[in-house]
């Protein structure tokens, strides 16, 4: 029996990993509705319905419509929660909209009758960076010291207490364009005496910051169901890229190698994962000059397809579509809560 799949994102997510998915799933068999949350409600649709002995979700989208059952399945990729409505919009009323619609697609994709990799709820709860270093730390990971705050005293005195230097970043990912409309990255940056004497900015919002780690290995482990795929770059020869090599990432795309990961510490991600409940997740480890593994943080719904199109070229999409349509031994299995 063909699999209906639904795959959650929306209009201008050009990652080609997404319409390769689609083919993949397709090819197998699959009936595949790609959804665009930025079109809903105006030009998309969803329903939900309780009656009595059924429960029923419905998306509607690219001009047809699937019905989701226990054999289904939900990719939540990416969401711009209604978007697309017009801007011309009283404010409050536009607001008020994309509130119901953010809160109908949400708790749709919770109360889905079939699987979902992995529920937004889930995913916001695990990408809050507090509550990764919290896991990471009980599962038994090293991890860097680190202060997230909106005080400045607090961050000059942990500055002085951090001889090898400290990093700062924002917490969560938010979009800056510019005047041209191209969006501004913000990188993790190094802390400099310039920046402790500019800490203003804290009011407004807090930041992280934490222990400088020495690089000898950058490491970017992808869980996709049971299977982990890490890879391993070398940062620091290249200029630019050794405080965030994602400044320098088109220069370092074909310089990704396989990595072995010592057998503790992946026991140890193993652990993570079955306590963020997560099927997937993009985690990112340095490994310093001595041979530690540090734990900095895992995106649960980051990027990992760059890993695909270019080396190590591993095999994402067939091990992502196998956890889609569950075939045997591929979704990772967690003791029932409680």
């Amino acid at each position: 029996m063909s699999k209906n799949v639904v795959l959650v994102t929306f209009t201008n997510d050009v990652s080609g990993s997404v319409e390769k998915i689609r083919r993949s799933l397709e090819e197998r068999g699959a009936q595949v509705l790609r959804f665009h949350t930025d079109r809903f409600p105006m030009e998309t649709g969803v329903t939900f319905r309780q009656e009595e002995g059924r429960d029923e979700l419905i998306f509607r989208g690219e001009g047809r419509e699937l019905a989701l059952g226990p054999d289904d399945a939900i990719w939540y990729r990416r969401a711009r929660w209604a978007e697309g409505l017009p801007m011309t919009m009283e404010r409050q009323l536009r607001n008020g909209c994309i509130i119901e619609s953010e809160a109908l697609l949400r708790g749709a994709m919770a109360a889905a009758p079939c699987f979902v990799l992995d529920p937004p709820e889930q995913v916001r709860r695990c990408g809050h960076k507090t509550w990764q270093l919290r896991v990471a730390k009980q599962v038994g990971l090293a991890t860097p010291r680190t202060l997230i705050t909106n005080n400045p005293d607090e961050v000059r005195a942990f500055a002085a207490s951090c001889p090898g230097g400290v990093v700062t970043k924002m917490m969560g990912a938010f979009h800056v364009f510019n005047d041209q409309g191209e969006e501004q990255v913000v990188f993790t940056t190094t802390l400099t005496e310039a920046h402790l004497e500019k800490l203003d900015g804290l009011r407004y919002a807090p930041m992280v910051f934490q222990e400088k780690i020495p690089k000898a290995l950058e490491l970017r482990i992808t869980v996709i169901g049971n299977k982990i795929f890490t890879a391993a770059v070398d940062s620091q020869r290249v200029d630019g890229a050794e405080t965030d090599w994602r400044q320098r990432g088109l220069t370092l795309l074909e310089s990704w190698v396989n990595y072995d990961l010592p057998p503790d510490i992946e026991r140890r991600l193993i652990a993570y994962m079955h306590h963020t409940r997560m099927q997937y997740s993009a985690i990112d480890i340095i490994v310093d000059p001595d041979g530690r593994h540090v734990f900095l943080e895992a995106n649960p719904a980051g990027e990992c397809y760059w890993l695909e199109f270019n080396s190590p070229h591993f095999p994402m999409t067939s091990t992502l579509v196998d956890v889609l349509l569950g075939e045997p031994g591929a979704r990772r299995v967690f003791p029932p809560l409680g």
